[in-house]
Parts: structure tokens; C-alpha cells; sequence
């Protein structure tokens, strides 16, 4: 029952046409996935989003976003791909990373299923989605809504830099199967509301903070967290 709910789910959220990117004019900035010999490969280790875009506001952003690169491997044609949170949500006081957030803030990514995955300071929860279908080229361009709340929840955020991880798995379209082994952990540094050399700071300290060992994680933790998001998201 559980497959059947995703997948009308899916079909209902991303409408029946799916958006297409063209491998050959990849977004610049954007998280660009490939799969080659079972393996799915992300084209940088960090990436940069700015709560403050014009087309976002003050706390939204929808940057970076998911851009196949088929010319380098295509994916499964129709198979879903999925991003798992991993760790915790980090904060950039100005001098230093840490996992205490000075308002309660918390990161939350809408799936194209319509489904929240929050990252706090303590956690992951709900931590894998949906990012989108692949088309029968096996290419993919989507975009996931990404937000910033205080602890009244509302949408809000003290000055800073913000942290999370992710990986991307890919399963079959009937099927919560991973398909493929996921990728190697990648991370989105969000600017809410700092100067450009600030942020830039905080991103230079971000590459030099050693990560603990629990972020490595790869195929058989994302089913383990493919069946607990879904769960969650369906009671």
C-alpha cells in the first residue's frame, strides 16, 4: 500500500510532464548527479545557497538545484531519485561551527511529494525524499522548496551560516529499492543574511572541520532511512 500511495503521490505532485534539463547546458551552481557502474557521483563535495534570493525572500530559497548530467552516465529511465539527510544542522556564530542554534532554527526541505524533512540541531527528521523522476532519456532538472525557522516555527533566522548533509539514492519507480549504491556525502552551506566575505569565511571554515564518522554513510543505511521517512510521512 505504502508503493502505491508514492507513486500516485508522485504522479499528482510533479504533474505529467517532467521537467527536462538538456545534458549539454548544465546549471552552473546546481547539484549535478551521475550514475556509472551502479555508483551515483556528485559533481563537488560543497554548494552554496542563500536564504536572502530575490526569488526566495528573506528565509526560502529553492538554490541549488538537481540537474542530471547525462553525459558523464544517465539513470534508470522513469526510476525516482532521492536525497537522505545525514547528521545534524550546523550554525556559524561568525567564529566557529557548532550544533547550537541561537533561536531554535531548523532547515526544512519540501519533497516533491509534498513531504518535509527538517534538520535541527539534534537531527534529521523524515530524512529522505523525493527529488523527482527521470525522464526516458534518464536525465532530470528539479528544483526543492528550502526553508529556515525559528523555534515558534515560524519562518525566521539569526544571521549566520547554516550546514546540513545529504547523499542521493536512486530506486525504482514501483519499488522503495535503491537500484543503484548512493552517493558520497555532499553539503549545502545556506547564507542567511551575512555579507559575501563573511559567508565565504564561514564556507572556508566549513572545509576544514573534520567530519564525524556517522556521516559516512552509503546504500544500506539510505533503504534503512527510505523505509522510516515514508513511514513517518504516511501516518
Amino acid at each position: 500500500m505504502r508503493n502505491k500511495w508514492l507513486i500516485s503521490g508522485l504522479a499528482l505532485a510533479l504533474g505529467t510532464s517532467l521537467s527536462i534539463a538538456n545534458a549539454a547546458d548544465q546549471h552552473a551552481g546546481d547539484i549535478q548527479p551521475w550514475r556509472s557502474n551502479g555508483q551515483i557521483f556528485v559533481n563537488g563535495d560543497w554548494f552554496e545557497a542563500d536564504f536572502g534570493d530575490l526569488s526566495g525572500g528573506l528565509y526560502r530559497t529553492d538554490d541549488p538545484g538537481y540537474d542530471a548530467n547525462t553525459e558523464l552516465g544517465a539513470f534508470g529511465a522513469g526510476n525516482w531519485l532521492w536525497f537522505g539527510g545525514l547528521g545534524n544542522l550546523q550554525f556559524w556564530n561568525g567564529s566557529i561551527w557548532s550544533n547550537a542554534a541561537p533561536n531554535g532554527e531548523h532547515v526544512e526541505i519540501t519533497d516533491a511529494l509534498g513531504n518535509l524533512t527538517t534538520f535541527n540541531t539534534s537531527g534529521v527528521q523524515n530524512a529522505s525524499g523525493v527529488i523527482g523522476e527521470f525522464n526516458n532519456a534518464g536525465d532530470l532538472h528539479e528544483h526543492l522548496d528550502m526553508a529556515i525557522r525559528n523555534a515558534a516555527n515560524a519562518l525566521g533566522g539569526t544571521p549566520g551560516a547554516y550546514w546540513i548533509t545529504l547523499q542521493l539514492f536512486e530506486t525504482l519507480p514501483e519499488s522503495t529499492s535503491p537500484v543503484s549504491t548512493a552517493s558520497a556525502p555532499f553539503h549545502i552551506l545556506f547564507n542567511r543574511g551575512l555579507a559575501h566575505d563573511a559567508f565565504e569565511t564561514a564556507v572556508s571554515a566549513a572545509s576544514a572541520v573534520p567530519l564525524p564518522a556517522t556521516v559516512w554513510l552509503f546504500a544500506p543505511a539510505m533503504a534503512g532511512l527510505l523505509g522510516i521517512g515514508r513511514r513517518k510521512s504516511s501516518e
